[in-house]
Parts: C-alpha cells; sequence; structure tokens
C-alpha cells in the first residue's frame, strides 16, 4: 500500500490528481479547505472506502496541518507522496494591493507549502518518500500585474531546488510540476488587488487591459488536465524523479525563449506584452 497526501483537492489538478492516483491503485489523502462541507470525491469514497480519505485543511493553519498529520500516522501509519498543489493567484498591481492581501498570497502559496513540507517529513523520510511541489510559468518568468503570485512561486521554485538536494541523502525525492495554460476552474481561485476598480488608481488602465486579456485568456486556449496529471503520475512511480516537468507547448516554448534569448529581447517582447495588454478594451471589472 502506497499512500499520497494531496492539497488543494475541490477543483482543477488536485481533483484529477486524486482520481488518477486512486485509479492507479494509490491510497489517497485528499485535502481542501472546508472539505467537510462540500461533500468532496462522494462517489469515490463509497467505491474506495478504505483507499480514500477526505480530510479538511487550510495550509495556512497550525492546527489543521498536525491535525491531518496525526490522522495520516494513526488510519494509515505511513506516507510515501506529498503534493502541494494548494494555491491561487494575487493579480494587480503592487500598490493596489493591501499588505493582508500580499502576505496572503505567501502564507497559502509559500509558507503553506515549506511548513507542511516541513511536518510530514519524518513520514516521508521513513519511507524514502517524494514531494511534488506544483508550481507555474509564472515560477520561471516574472508578468507585469502579478509581481505577488510570481514571487511566491518564484519562492517555491527555490525551496524545491534546494529541498531536492537537502533531502536526496535521506532517500526523499523532490520534483517541480510547472503546467502551463490549462482549461480548470483555478479562475475561481484568483484575487484581485483592493484597489484594482478604482478609477483614481494610477494602475487602473492597466489593471483593466490586464483583467480583460485573463478573461479571454479562460474562455478561450489551453487543454485540460490530462497532461499534467499523467505527468504527475510518471513522477509517482518513476525510479528517480527528475528536478522538474514542464506540461504544456506553452510552458515549454517559455522556457527556451528564456533560455536561448539574450536578456535584452527577452526585457523587449515583455514590454510589448505589457502594452498589448494595456491598450484591451477595457472590462466591466474584478467584480
Amino acid at each position: 500500500m502506497k499512500v499520497a497526501l494531496i492539497t488543494g483537492c475541490s477543483s482543477g489538478f488536485g481533483e484529477a490528481f486524486v482520481r488518477a492516483l486512486l485509479g492507479a491503485g494509490w491510497t489517497v489523502v485528499a485535502t481542501a479547505r472546508r472539505a467537510d462541507q462540500r461533500n468532496l470525491f462522494e462517489a469515490e469514497s463509497k467505491a474506495h472506502p478504505e483507499s480514500l480519505a477526505v480530510l479538511p485543511l487550510d495550509v495556512t493553519s497550525e492546527a489543521e496541518r498536525a491535525a491531518v498529520r496525526q490522522a495520516v500516522e494513526q488510519r494509515f501509519g505511513r506516507l510515501d507522496l506529498l503534493v502541494n498543489n494548494a494555491g491561487y493567484a494575487l493579480f494587480g498591481a503592487l500598490e493596489d494591493q493591501s499588505p493582508e492581501q500580499l502576505r496572503d498570497e505567501f502564507e497559502v502559496n509559500f509558507f503553506g507549502t515549506a511548513f507542511l513540507t516541513r511536518d510530514l517529513l519524518p513520514l516521508l523520510r521513513a519511507s524514502k518518500g517524494r514531494v511534488v511541489n506544483v508550481s507555474s510559468v509564472f515560477g520561471y518568468m516574472a508578468f507585469p500585474m502579478a509581481s505577488a503570485y510570481c514571487a511566491s512561486k518564484f519562492a517555491v521554485k527555490g525551496l524545491t531546488e534546494s529541498l531536492r538536494h537537502e533531502l536526496a541523502p535521506h532517500g526523499v525525492q523532490v520534483s517541480l510540476l510547472e503546467p502551463g495554460g490549462h482549461r480548470t476552474r483555478f479562475g475561481a481561485n484568483i484575487a484581485w488587488a483592493k484597489r484594482f476598480d478604482d478609477p483614481a488608481s494610477p494602475y487602473h488602465r492597466q489593471s483593466q487591459g490586464y483583467f480583460a486579456f485573463r478573461q479571454k485568456l479562460g474562455a478561450g486556449k489551453g487543454t485540460g488536465t490530462e497532461g499534467v496529471t499523467r505527468a504527475l503520475l510518471r513522477l509517482a512511480s518513476a525510479g528517480r524523479m527528475p528536478p522538474r516537468v514542464r506540461v504544456g507547448s506553452d510552458a515549454r516554448w517559455v522556457y527556451r525563449a528564456m533560455k536561448w534569448l539574450p536578456e535584452w529581447l527577452g526585457n523587449l517582447l515583455v514590454g510589448r506584452f505589457a502594452r498589448r495588454v494595456q491598450a484591451m478594451p477595457p472590462s466591466l471589472g474584478a467584480g
């Protein structure tokens, strides 16, 4: 019996990961905020009563992290795979964000990942298990109007790369999963800067253009979760996990462009992107 714990399972990649790992014969601990109130995975729980546990977990809560660890220890006695998937995006100009918004972005995306990993490392060391941190294109290329989100994902990248070497002597493998654009309900996990809709903000035009861009992006291109799910299954079963896996042609294209283009040309392209976004017709706002 191999046991996986996944965070952020109420939708999107997390939801798909749970079903995929169950189908591959894993025992899965699926966690999400207020999971006990949402009837999450009701059908799967009936079909796999011994192989699925659905638990509430706010990754920013020390008490809830401790409760989940205790539940895993008592029910299964082991943990072989931790998938840190919980997170959300805060968009908008830095000056328009409140200090509370900026702190919360890091509490969920970075500190939640770091603290939960730390809390579960005794179990992972015992099983010589694996950690997969789910990041994004925003974790290796910075975009305007996404400074908080990019910074939090850049931090996750640094954490992952350091832990990969730090935990190797203990038999724990660590990898970074970096999806590009995919059709998920991640749009529901987007927050906007406090002054996003304020006409008095000096960034109002930029903000409205970026919001229109996000709407267009969400309604248009992007693949489903299948490619990312297959990548996770490969990471879960590989003899040795690679340092990172980029999923989607856009994710791979952005990485190659950053690697091979001169820095000045990369900056020029990002600047052109920012101007094109700002020129998009204003939307009705984030609300």
